[in-house]
């Protein structure tokens, strides 16, 4: 009998072991699950190279602009939505009068190299920018050339202005160099120095290897910030559009940062690749120029200038030229920004209004040759555009919808626009603005820009010069509010030049690319911002098991 109970006793024990071990491995399968992992190289493809890798410098060169912003870092950054966010800089504070800014740098930032950043660094990249031989951004030159400079300490900065200026701490984004590396360097000195291709910054990455067929950088690992899942991002170098879509397709890349539409439209039909898009912080407007009167005499009339808006189907245009890849624009302002007016009305988009106010003002085709004309002189101009194949063609679908109503428009191709455009050297020309995180307008539209400023229009508005003086020297954002509507509306009663749309970026990667999400955007090098959440690797882990706890309660 006792055998019989012990054996009893051994099977009830072994069922019970075996009963928690069934338990934990239903558990264990119910609760694993897939998280991301660190690890694995990110393969973005590009067409062109690079050129300057240097913050200071990398405004003209996409490719430049994506990698000194995994590289280098500012005071600020720009959140999109007009706002800032500290980078470099732990905190900053303005005077009551609004004339003194009080930085205070964070000091836990070493370079890649292990040298402390300190303000000295700040300092000696600001006199660059100050110099009368700086190569890059004029704005830059011109917001810090009468800021008076202190150092307070070696993280502690403060800077002086001569008069209130808001839209002065917009001009803080720029990436520091590092002064123990460059130390000597004059401004002139950057464009041919050997740092532009061996960087050293303070960026969530820093430069392995550089070649004539690819960069490859690593994560940085003095970045204090949070570090990026993959540990490395390679840019390979392609020599066209074909090529580049051929490596995408047999995924030999992870990524495309830039493309044509029609590469887009071949990405698309395909069905291999995810996409991400967001509205860019510019404006394509047609810049006339109001300084040549007798030339060009339609237009200095703001009722014809009107008339020429009209006659344009803006959507239309979008949709034939850019693949739909931009949203229809208005006025000076971002339509997100709080400067913008929503209710302010623009001519919108009639041809039938437009050809009635052409006819009523004169100007109508005298001689039969297809073009309209008064007084001898024929509603005829140039539009002047980049060599950008996308803009091109943007600018002969404008010149054919302008054609319909009898105004003849060639279209000029420039290998430098931007040089024609300081020199007024053209009578309409098609340009992409970068407008700037503050809404401040000033230097495209204020009467002491017109000649060597970029109001290229060359407009002299008295009132709306006025307006933008108020609305830049406010010292509230609720204070500037009414200047801005005011200026917006003597815009759009006079229409110095005609605004058109707001581009669209869009990037493309494979599927094998996970939780890529593209913040609000001020350049296209910003969908970088949250690298630090994308992944290409992940693992099995448990996240908790009811045997555990089963065990536990025992």
């Amino acid at each position: 009998m006792g055998q019989y109970v012990r054996w009893q006793a051994i099977i009830a024990f072994a069922g019970a072991v075996l009963l928690i071990a069934y338990l934990n491995s239903i558990a264990i399968i119910k609760t694993t699950v897939i998280v991301p992992a660190e690890g694995g190289i990110y393969r973005e493809g590009v067409v062109g190279a690079v050129q300057y890798l240097n913050p200071l410098l990398a405004e003209y060169n996409p490719l430049d602009q994506d990698v000194s912003s995994l590289i280098f870092e500012g005071l600020t950054r720009e959140n999109g939505l007009g706002n800032l966010e500290p980078v470099l800089a732990n905190t900053w504070s303005v005077s009551a009068d609004g004339r003194v800014v009080v930085f205070a740098l964070r000091q836990d930032v070493k370079w890649s190299d292990g040298v402390p950043f300190t303000s000295d660094d700040v300092i000696f990249t600001l006199d660059l920018i100050r110099s009368p031989e700086f190569p890059g951004n004029a704005a830059w030159q011109s917001a810090w050339q009468s800021v008076k400079i202190e150092k307070v300490d070696d993280y502690t900065l403060r800077f002086t202005l001569d008069e209130p200026f808001p839209s002065f701490l917009h001009y803080t984004t720029f990436g520091i160099l590092p002064q123990h590396i460059l130390k000597g360097v004059s401004a002139r000195q950057l464009l041919t120095h050997p740092f532009n291709l061996s960087p050293i910054g303070t960026g969530p990455f820093k430069l392995q290897e550089a070649t004539n067929r690819r960069l490859l950088l690593t994560r940085n690992p003095r970045y204090t910030g949070q570090p990026s899942r993959i540990t490395q991002l390679e840019f390979k170098f392609y020599p066209d559009a074909e090529a580049l879509y051929r490596a995408f397709s047999r995924r030999e890349i992870d990524g495309l940062g830039q493309f044509t539409p029609d590469t887009l439209a071949r990405l698309e039909s395909a069905g291999d690749a995810q996409f991400f898009s967001g509205v860019l912080p510019r404006q394509g407007i047609v810049y006339l120029n109001l300084q040549q009167a007798e030339a060009l005499p339609f237009f200095q009339d703001a009722v014809l200038r009107r008339a020429l808006l009209m006659l344009v189907d803006r959507q239309a245009m979008i949709d034939a030229a850019m693949g739909g890849r931009a949203i229809s624009a208005n006025g000076p302002f971002l339509p997100w920004s709080w400067a913008n007016n929503p209710s302010q009305p623009y001519p919108a988009y009639n041809p039938a209004q437009a050809i009635e106010i052409l006819d009523a003002a004169g100007w109508l085709d005298s001689d039969g040759d297809g073009i309209r004309d008064k007084d001898g002189q024929p509603f005829a101009f140039t539009l002047l555009v980049s060599n950008n194949p996308v803009q091109r063609r943007v600018a002969e679908n404008l010149a054919e919808q302008w054609q319909k109503a009898e105004i003849a428009v060639s279209v000029q191709s420039s290998d430098d626009e931007l040089a024609q455009l300081k020199a007024r050297q053209f009578e309409a020309a098609l340009i992409e603005v970068e407008l700037p995180g503050d809404p401040d307008p000033y230097r495209f539209w204020h009467q002491t820009q017109i000649e060597d400023g970029q109001n290229f229009a060359g407009w002299d508005n008295i009132p709306a010069s006025e307006a933008l003086e108020a609305g830049r020297t406010a010292l509230e954002q609720d204070q500037r509010i009414a200047p801005y509507y005011t200026f917006q509306q003597i815009f759009a009663e006079e229409l110095p030049s005609l605004v058109l749309y707001h581009p669209v970026y869009t990037y493309a990667a494979q599927d094998t690319l996970k939780n890529v999400q593209l913040p609000l955007l001020t350049t296209p090098a910003d969908r970088f911002k949250t690298i630090k959440d994308w992944y290409l690797l992940t693992r099995r882990v448990i996240e908790s098991t009811i045997g555990e706890q089963f065990l536990k309660d025992e």
